[in-house]
C-alpha cells in the first residue's frame, strides 16, 4: 500500500500551485485560549526546499504526547515583566511571550516553568510578517537579557532570518496528507555571555503549516552550541499535530487541465455508487485513485498504461467500509491531474 500511496502522492505534486497557502494573522496569528496538540517524535532530515516538492514524513518514530496553551499573559507569572505582550505560548511548563498583532509576531521574552529564569529582549526577535507565503523572506537582529529573580545573568545578541523556502505535499503518520503545505525556515545565530561564558548558538527550524490552522502542523528543530573551549553541541527536536485532519485544506474543484480531458462523476451527490466517466486521445500511463475530504488517501481504482478510449470506472465508499461523506477523486493522465470533490449520501 505504502508504494501505491507514494506514486499516487508523487503523481499529485504535478497539480500547479492553485491557491498557495498564506499566513495571515486572522488565521495563524498568536491568540489566547488556544490549545497545540502534539506528538514529539525523532528528529529526521527535513527535505529539500522548492515548489511541488513532497515530504514524505509517514515513518516519524513516535515518543509521547505534549500539549501547548496559547494564554493571555495577564495570567501568567510573567504578567508584570511582559506587560508588552498580549501572548504566551505555555510548552513544557516554560514560557513564551510575543507580541501578535495584523502586522506580525513579536518575541519579548520567555519564562522558566518556575519563574526563577526569564529572558527580555530590549529588541524584539521577529517571529513572522504578515502575509507570509512561498518565496517571502525578512531577516534582522535581536537582543536581550538573561535574567534571574535577583540578578541579571548575562546577554544575548543575533540575528535571524525567515524565508517560506518551499510548498508542496506534506505526508505525516497515518498516511494524513496535505497539500499546499508552505515549509517555513527560520535560522537564528547569536552570542551568549552567561555566567561569564561565551556561547555561540545556531538554530534552525522548519515549520510547515497549512491554509486554515493556526499552528504548525510539523515542526522539526536542529540547534548547534559551540563553546569556548571548543567543543560543540548538537541538539534536536521534532513534533507534529494530531488535530489539524478536520482543518486542513480541501483541495480545489478542476474540470480539466492541459492534455486531458473532462472528468465526469455521476450521479454527484450519488447513494450507494458513482461511475466515473472520461475520454483518452491517445495511448497513456494513468492513475485514477479516492482521497477523503482530509487528503488520506483511500483506494486506487486504477494505475498503468491503458490505450485511447473512453474509460469507465465505479466507487462506492460503503464497499470500502466508509459509506455517506465527501471524497476527493484525482485522475492523473501522464503527469496532468484531475481533482473532482464528490459526495455519497
Amino acid at each position: 500500500m505504502k508504494k501505491t500511496l507514494l506514486l499516487s502522492i508523487t503523481l499529485l505534486a504535478f497539480v500547479g500551485l492553485q491557491g498557495q497557502t498564506t499566513l495571515r494573522y486572522s488565521t495563524h496569528g498568536l491568540i489566547g485560549d488556544h490549545v497545540n496538540n502534539m506528538i514529539i517524535t525523532k528528529y529526521t532530515e527535513p527535505g529539500v526546499e522548492g515548489k511541488n516538492v513532497v515530504w514524505d514524513f509517514r515513518n516519524l518514530e513516535i515518543t509521547r504526547d505534549f500539549t501547548g496553551t496559547l494564554e493571555n499573559p495577564n495570567i501568567t507569572k510573567g504578567a508584570h515583566i511582559f506587560s508588552n505582550s498580549n501572548a504566551a505560548l505555555q510548552e513544557f511548563n516554560n514560557y513564551f511571550f510575543f507580541n501578535s498583532n495584523k502586522r506580525g509576531i513579536e518575541q519579548h521574552g520567555y519564562m522558566s516553568a518556575n519563574g526563577n529564569i526569564f529572558i527580555t529582549y530590549d529588541e524584539p526577535f521577529v517571529k513572522m510578517k504578515y502575509p507570509f507565503t512561498y518565496g517571502s523572506s525578512f531577516d534582522g537582529s535581536f537582543s536581550g537579557t538573561y535574567n534571574s529573580t535577583e540578578k541579571q545573568l548575562g546577554t544575548l545578541k543575533g540575528t535571524y532570518k525567515v524565508e517560506g523556502d518551499g510548498i508542496g505535499t506534506l505526508i505525516l503518520p497515518d498516511d494524513m496528507i496535505f497539500e499546499n503545505a508552505l515549509r517555513v525556515k527560520e535560522i537564528k545565530e547569536y552570542e551568549q555571555v552567561l555566567n561569564n561564558r561565551n556561547y555561540t548558538i545556531s538554530i534552525i527550524t522548519y515549520r510547515w503549516y497549512v491554509e486554515n490552522h493556526r499552528f504548525p502542523i510539523l515542526v522539526l528543530i536542529s540547534s548547534n552550541t559551540a563553546y569556548e573551549d571548543g567543543k560543540t553541541y548538537t541538539s534536536t527536536q521534532a513534533a507534529y499535530n494530531t488535530k489539524v485532519m478536520s482543518q486542513s485544506t480541501t483541495p480545489v474543484d478542476i474540470a480539466t487541465t492541459n492534455g486531458a480531458t473532462k472528468l465526469d462523476a455521476y450521479p454527484n451527490p450519488y447513494k450507494e455508487q458513482i461511475t466515473f466517466k472520461f475520454v483518452i486521445e491517445d495511448d497513456s500511463k494513468i492513475n485514477l485513485a479516492v482521497f477523503d475530504i482530509n487528503g488520506r488517501y483511500l483506494k486506487t481504482l486504477y494505475k498503468g498504461s491503458t490505450d485511447a478510449g473512453e474509460k469507465v470506472f465505479t466507487f462506492s465508499g460503503k464497499e470500502i467500509g466508509l459509506g455517506a461523506g465527501t471524497y476527493i477523486v484525482k485522475l492523473n493522465l501522464n503527469g496532468k491531474v484531475i481533482t473532482k470533490k464528490i459526495m455519497e449520501l
